[in-house]
């Protein structure tokens, strides 16, 4: 009940009180001035790690896929030369 009344304030704050919810440098602003530029090379970095790391666990995920594939193959194939 707390939360959900919580959101409902929230809601109607920046809903119907808009100069409450102001935006930050990056996205209202002066593109020129040395904060927003700042931001943007934050944001830039903080995407690039992000991606960094999921392209790595993408990659981890189907090296792990297609050993598991060369290895079924091999064990398939050495059950039955056994049979």
């Amino acid at each position: 009940m707390k939360r959900t009344l919580h959101i409902i304030l929230l809601s109607f704050t920046v809903f119907f009180i808009p100069e409450t919810a102001q935006a930050c440098a990056t996205c209202f602003g002066d593109p020129s001035a040395p904060a927003s530029q700042g931001l943007n090379w934050a944001i830039i970095t903080l995407l690039g790690v992000t991606g960094g790391v999921l392209g790595g666990v993408i990659s981890t995920i189907i090296s792990i896929g297609k050993k598991n594939k060369n290895f079924q193959q091999l064990n398939k194939s050495r059950g039955s030369s056994f049979d």
